[in-house]
């Protein structure tokens, strides 16, 4: 993700506010957000809020003291003063940093430069298999992440069911995704990924679990365009707004709303003053271009 293009919150206070549901189209009439206000019951979000606690430790272990790590793990952006904070990416499958999309061109796999596995020639094309995220790992301590993923599953089926309905093609191409994934688990008899697979509820690839955040202007990198990211925020929070600078708007953003926009074309992210001191959490729902480009091509 890349952060700090529009900084000026006291321009945003001057975009029109949108409270009711909307649509925004761009010129060529392509869809690019649906502001879904009113969308989750209050039984979800408590249910959702509560899960939560399970996975405490690691969301505290998530902070950085900088932002080397990117600004979702940056621990300036966070509330001090509450009980549960962080920022974790829970996904079923994804390449590791470095590792292309579907193929890298490899002369060396080994750090060192003196050294060339056995079984890898010089200029040959190595298939990497990608893996289920880090917390989601069977050889990790116990951290409440595959517990929230079962919790989350009628969750995550609402949302599936709401994507298939307003970006069908999408919702087509994530169940192909998840297919495909599932068939390369079962061939590289990858058992964290097949156990994983077995409660995955969404449609989407990964779900980003971000609490008592404040969220600085950004655009997503691993997305494409015509595809739509899901925000969800829940928590007992006062009045807050989602920015769009790239629109000139900002949408009421209550615990029971729901936004569906192309997080790669809209730069987004909340006023950084608005929230502090309240308890909510963010949920992005993230399709990443590289999986996809793996499962369908």
């Amino acid at each position: 993700m890349q952060c700090g293009k529009t900084w000026d919150t006291m321009a945003s206070l001057q975009y029109e506010e949108i409270m009711a549901a909307s649509v925004v189209l761009d010129e060529n009439g392509n869809i690019k957000l649906w502001y879904l206000p009113g969308t989750i019951d209050y039984t979800h979000q408590k249910n959702i809020w509560n899960s939560l606690h399970g996975m405490s430790a690691a969301l505290e272990d998530s902070l950085k003291p900088s932002c080397q790590h990117g600004w979702h793990n940056d621990q300036i952006l966070f509330h001090e003063m509450v009980d549960l904070r962080g920022s974790i990416d829970c996904l079923p499958g994804w390449y590791q940093q470095g590792h292309g999309v579907r193929y890298i061109f490899c002369i060396w796999l080994h750090v060192s430069n003196t050294s060339q596995p056995k079984s890898v020639k010089p200029g040959e094309e190595v298939k990497f298999h990608p893996e289920v995220s880090w917390l989601l790992k069977s050889s990790q301590k116990p951290n409440g992440m595959q517990q929230w993923v079962d919790q989350m599953s009628d969750v995550h089926a609402l949302l599936s069911g709401m994507l298939a309905v307003i970006h069908p093609q999408m919702f087509a191409a994530g169940w192909e995704a998840l297919i495909q994934l599932g068939m390369e688990a079962r061939t590289q008899e990858d058992m964290d990924m097949s156990s994983i697979l077995q409660i995955w509820n969404s449609v989407y690839n990964c779900t980003s679990i971000m609490v008592n955040c404040a969220t600085p202007y950004h655009t997503d990198i691993n997305g494409w365009q015509p595809w739509l990211d899901m925000l969800m925020m829940v928590g007992d929070y006062m009045l807050l707004d989602m920015v769009i600078p790239t629109l000139k708007l900002q949408f009421r953003y209550n615990p029971d709303t729901i936004i569906a926009m192309s997080g790669s074309a809209l730069e987004h992210g909340q006023n950084v003053h608005q929230s502090v001191g309240m308890p909510l959490c963010n949920l992005p729902h993230i399709s990443d271009l590289q999986l996809h480009s793996t499962a369908i091509v």
